[in-house]
């Protein structure tokens, strides 16, 4: 019989909820930047792309999206209840892969490769199987 441990999502020390909190909030600081920067810039009307308003708001939401989860993460926060809500999951995990369908099948990507569609794909189905498990779990 092959031993398993009883949870694969167990408890981390808190080194690592620490380096995971730098390396999340990181991320939603550099691209909740970049996506305000990007959207003040088409207000003013200067830019010299068209406007990719579904990537702006994508841009802004998963900066307030990870800011959020980063410093739950650095402060200790997530201990009193689930990091990511089970309506998290599903929502995140619906929208990767509406986002997928959108990348691949109009080719939105960059350099129209349809690599990053097969990216969103992959974390949606991660996400939509994550909140599976933890639905069936509670039964």
């Amino acid at each position: 019989m092959i031993n398993q441990p009883a949870d694969d999502l167990g408890s981390t020390s808190r080194l690592q909820e620490v380096y995971a909190g730098i390396l999340v909030l990181g991320a939603a600081l550099v691209m909740g930047y970049l996506a305000t920067r990007e959207a003040i810039t088409e207000l003013r009307g200067s830019s010299a792309t068209p406007p990719h308003t579904v990537a702006i708001a994508t841009g802004i939401l998963a900066g307030i999206g990870g800011g959020y989860f980063g410093l739950r993460l650095l402060l200790g926060w997530h201990r009193d209840r689930a990091l990511l809500p089970l309506a998290f999951l599903f929502c995140g995990g619906v929208g990767a892969l509406a986002g997928a369908v959108w990348v691949i099948t109009l080719d939105h990507g960059p350099d129209n490769s349809p690599q990053i569609g097969f990216l969103f794909g992959a974390v949606g189905i991660t996400a939509l199987i994550l909140w599976w498990r933890r639905v069936y779990k509670r039964r």
